[in-house]
């Protein structure tokens, strides 16, 4: 099955060159939604820090896949492993194993190598460096190493300081393959919140771990109906639903921005209707202060 998988990684400056910014990695109350590749086609699946444990008189965090029911609430958790960081240096220890693993070195500097051992199998995989830059990324200045890929065709990986891997939590340095392979779509920790994709990437709660997040488990209904008294094109959301200050953006087909509109009132935004031509087109309600998609639609415009 051929592996087709569209997101955008957007960062906002570069200071080029750059030491680490110091971020840490998260101990607790973080989660990551990944898309995974299989015969079957992608699937979503989503990990945790989620409560200590103790191995070998060291404290770690838990690392879980969660489990998810029909309405997006965490209904079953399953134990991968336990994650440690001290410095730049990020240890792993996969469920039934002993041996604690390197999972990332932020300290890894342009021509540099590393072996790592992938977390699902026995045989590592060497990765070098391609650059280090120093970028804007969900609101702080995060160190981010660029790998040279694995093969002629994959996909660039980027080591986030204070992330992990745009292969997902555990998927790093493992270059995908046709029916294997995994991508990062957001991921939060607190108020940090990254999101990957052109659309949404909405999270579950998980109250049972200690935290819960703001980007809700359910999209925000998005109503788009033709103005009767002319071309324009009416984008609304529930009264009943209040959020955040927001803007509405405009991508076409393949995803490019087309344009960002304000809204006329608290709950409507209005596309000129003659601001587009015949096409399909997605759209997107996100919030002003951090950039969070939290609905979206799709409108098919026809002359």
């Amino acid at each position: 099955m051929k592996r087709i998988i569209l997101y955008t990684l957007i960062f906002l400056s570069w200071a080029g060159i750059a030491a680490a910014q110091n971020i840490p990695f998260p101990q607790n109350n973080a989660i990551w939604k990944e898309a995974h590749t299989t015969i079957a086609g992608p699937i979503l699946r989503h990990f945790a820090l989620c409560g200590d444990t103790v191995i070998n008189s060291t404290t770690y965090s838990r690392v879980v896949q969660l489990q998810l029911d029909s309405t997006g609430q965490v209904s079953g958790k399953t134990y991968m492993g336990a994650i440690r960081s001290g410095g730049p240096i990020v240890r792993f220890i996969a469920d039934l194993e002993v041996d604690e693993n390197t999972l990332y070195d932020f300290s890894l500097q342009a021509g540099d190598t590393i072996q790592v051992k992938p977390w699902f199998g026995d045989f590592p995989i060497v990765r070098a460096v391609d650059s280090v830059r120093t970028e804007d990324l969900a609101g702080q200045l995060r160190k981010v190493i660029y790998f040279h890929p694995g093969y002629e065709g994959a996909p660039v990986e980027i080591w986030m300081e204070g992330i992990g891997s745009s292969y997902g939590l555990l998927g790093r340095a493992a270059d995908p393959f046709p029916d294997n392979g995994f991508d990062l779509l957001c991921f939060q920790h607190g108020n940090t919140y990254l999101n990957l994709t052109l659309i949404e990437c909405f999270l579950p709660e998980v109250p049972d771990c200690g935290f819960s997040n703001t980007t809700g488990t359910t999209p925000l209904p998005v109503t788009v109906s033709p103005n009767p008294s002319s071309a324009d094109i009416t984008v609304s959301i529930p009264a009943d639903r209040p959020v955040a200050a927001w803007h509405l953006v405009v991508f076409d087909a393949v995803g490019r921005r087309v344009s960002t509109i304000e809204p006329q009132s608290t709950f409507v935004a209005i596309i000129p209707g003659g601001g587009l031509a015949a096409g399909t087109y997605f759209l997107t309600i996100d919030e002003n202060e951090t950039g969070r998609k939290l609905g979206h639609a799709k409108v098919v415009i026809l002359r």
